[in-house]
């Protein structure tokens, strides 16, 4: 075996395998027998060669074969690849020797094969003119196929480019060649990724400005050499801009200031701009340092950012300062209207602060009147008049007071019960003033009763007068002292109002059906009280039922006496009362009048000890004005109890301003007689 660099299998007569790895001498292990034919084959050739056998076979004699020859030599293989982007010539080489000059692109092959399973590095020798050629897959181990995969790549030669920039306050977007973008935010050097080629241009702008700021390029353009380009400058300046806008409504003089300071003095309306700019990015603020004399200037649009245009909407807006007139209203019933400087009419319906509407401007005159009186009321104003000065005038003094008048009313008015309307007259005593809105302000219980004052709303002066007309569908007891007022009168008089059934006047109300009447004249003036000295048992002011509460029922008490005395019943007091049998209702039973008792007809402290709150003639009829019962006394239907045969009975005198009296007769004495019933209604 010669030439052998690795291992190879030889075989015998396509058997006993033997692996060789040294050259030299060899032998199969398995002999073969005289006379045989043998066969030295190579079962499996050594890597990266190729093992031929001479005298390999032929027969055996009677000694060992041992002249069979074995040369292995190894393989040759190609070595090459591709050429791309080549404009020119270039020298390749490999394992630094063989140098192949290739002068177009496509497939290459080194002239000189390479021994397959040896190392291979193809590099560039020589490179083409103003041309840089790699090679990729460069180096490796040849197989036995060869090596075809060597990549080379020619491109033109580049240079990258780059500068320093200043100035720089945010981020700037550089751009090269209207491509290849570098951002960058701090100052310094730069330079852009993508290199250029030798003998192309380049052109470097600035593709976005930083916030607020302007960047310029010197140097930024140019063909490129043979070097990268370091000497583009970026520099960069922060924007300013002007603040400024319009003025309007102008009069005098007014000072703005920017930021504080600035100051602009403007005279006149129209377009103004402060002097100093102002970054882009800051923030401006525009206020009126000094007012003009007698005016407001009012700013809008007035602060914000500086953006990227000069500021020209500022508005400032002027105008006469104006105060509003007012004060307080004192007194008031009812709406005056006051009006200012002859127009801004203002109604005013409750006493406190006022203020008119339309202000006035300073300096100018204001004079406030009564424009409209309230009803009944004259208001007068104070301090009504003067200039505007700085400030709003608030001491005007409305002073209101009411248009009294007095008036006079009937002593006494009677209602009708279910009837016709009773009424009462008014008459206006003043001098100057209508009387107004008048009415009479009747007792709380009077349900029943509807009052018309409709033509008392206005009773003129120097004896007007109008009528209070009233209707009722129920007797009340009669009151006095009962207002009759209005919305201006002084010191209100008072009346009387009784009421009457079928013409008669009521004294009492003892149930929700009945009232008690006094007949309108009386039934004898000089009449005894019986026509005997007899004593009636039940019938003194101290009897109590029964028969009679003899004080104060005057029906039981005259119901005893004629019981007793029958007829003629002309000839004694209760019998004549007894006796009646017709009046205004018509036809009535005989018993339906009655003499009153003594408590009927007198109120308590009069002499016969009548009780508290007993209805009587005296107190709701004479004392009120109602009735004058002109005889010394009248007969009651009560025995006195000292004395009930002799000096026997009580008899009452009727007297106004509380002068009544109740005394004791002889029962023949001779009296005047009134008598009394119960009614329905």
């Amino acid at each position: 075996m010669t030439g052998l660099t690795g291992s190879a299998v030889l075989q015998n007569n396509g058997g006993d395998p033997l692996s060789i790895t040294v050259n030299g001498s060899f032998s199969f292990e398995m002999p073969i027998a005289a006379g045989s034919r043998y066969s030295v084959t190579v079962k499996t050739q050594p890597s990266g060669q190729t093992c031929t056998v001479s005298n390999g076979s032929g027969t055996a004699g009677t000694s060992d074969v041992t002249d069979v020859v074995l040369e292995c030599v190894t393989n040759a293989q190609t070595l090459g690849g591709t050429v791309s982007g080549l404009n020119g010539s270039m020298v390749l080489q490999y394992n630094a020797g063989h140098p192949q000059t290739i002068t177009a692109n496509g497939v290459f092959a080194f002239a000189m094969p390479v021994a397959e399973g040896s190392p291979y590095d193809v590099t560039v020798r020589t490179q083409p003119t103003n041309e840089t050629c790699t090679v990729a897959h460069a180096s490796g181990i040849v197989a036995a196929a060869g090596v075809t995969g060597v990549a080379v790549t020619c491109i033109a030669n580049a240079y990258t480019v780059g500068g320093s920039i200043s100035g720089l306050a945010g981020t700037v977007v550089l751009q090269n060649n209207g491509a290849d973008t570098q951002s960058i935010g701090t100052d310094g050097s730069f330079t852009f990724p993508t290199p250029v080629q030798q003998g192309s241009s380049y052109s470097v702008t600035v593709a976005t400005q930083p916030a607020g700021e302007t960047c310029s390029v010197a140097n930024g353009s140019g063909p490129m050499g043979a070097a990268r380009v370091t000497s583009v400058a970026v520099v960069c300046a922060v924007n300013t801009r002007t603040i400024g806008g319009t003025v309007a409504g102008l009069t005098g003089t007014v000072v703005l200031q920017d930021n504080g300071a600035d100051s602009q003095t403007l005279g006149a309306d129209g377009g103004f701009t402060f002097a100093t700019p102002l970054a882009q990015g800051g923030t401006y603020s525009v206020t009126v340092q000094t007012q003009p004399a007698a005016q407001t200037c009012t700013v809008s649009n007035g602060a914000g950012p500086v953006g990227n245009a000069d500021i020209n909407n500022v508005s400032v807006t002027c105008s006469t300062n104006a105060y509003t007139v007012g004060g307080t209203v004192s007194g008031l019933n009812g709406t005056v209207t006051l009006q200012n400087n002859g127009a801004n009419s203002t109604p005013i319906g409750t006493n406190g602060s006022f203020t008119f509407s339309t202000p006035i401007a300073e300096g100018s005159p204001y004079d406030s009147t009564v424009q409209a009186q309230p009803t009944a009321q004259t208001c007068t104003v104070s301090n009504g008049s003067g200039i505007v000065g700085g400030s709003n005038v608030t001491n005007l003094a409305v002073t209101c007071v009411t248009n009294t008048t007095t008036i006079t009313v009937d002593s006494t008015g009677v209602i009708p019960v279910n009837g016709a309307s009773g009424s009462v007259t008014v008459t206006n005593t003043g001098t100057t003033y209508a009387a107004l809105n008048v009415s009479a302000t009747l007792p709380g219980g009077w349900t029943g009763v509807t009052q018309d004052s409709s033509n008392c709303t206005m009773i003129m002066p120097n004896g007007g007068t109008c009528t209070l007309t009233f209707i009722s569908t129920t007797p009340y007891v009669a009151e006095g002292n009962i207002t009759v007022g209005g919305d201006n009168i002084a010191s209100p008089p008072t009346t009387a109002v009784a009421f009457s059934i079928d013409g008669y006047l009521v004294f009492g109300v003892p149930s929700g059906s009945s009232a008690l009447i006094v007949a309108s004249s009386d039934a004898s003036a000089s009449l005894v009280w019986s026509p005997a000295y007899n004593n009636i048992p039940g019938i003194t002011e101290i009897s109590m039922a029964p028969p009679c509460n003899g004080d104060s029922d005057g029906a039981c008490d005259t119901g005893q006496i004629v019981a007793l005395y029958g007829t003629p019943y002309s000839n004694y007091a209760a019998g004549l009362c007894d006796e009646i049998t017709s009046d205004n209702s018509g036809a009535v039973v005989v018993g339906t009048w009655y003499l009153p008792s003594m408590c009927e007809m007198g109120a308590s402290g009069q002499g016969a000890a009548c009780g508290a709150g007993i209805a009587n003639i005296d107190s709701n009829l004479v004392q009120l004005g109602f009735i004058t019962l002109s005889a010394t006394y009248y007969w009651s239907s009560t025995e006195y109890s000292g004395i009930p045969t002799g000096e026997g009975a009580w008899a009452q005198h009727f007297a106004s301003a509380g002068a009544s009296t109740q005394g004791a007769f002889l029962k023949n004495d001779q009296l005047s007689v009134r008598c009394v019933r119960a009614i329905s209604y």
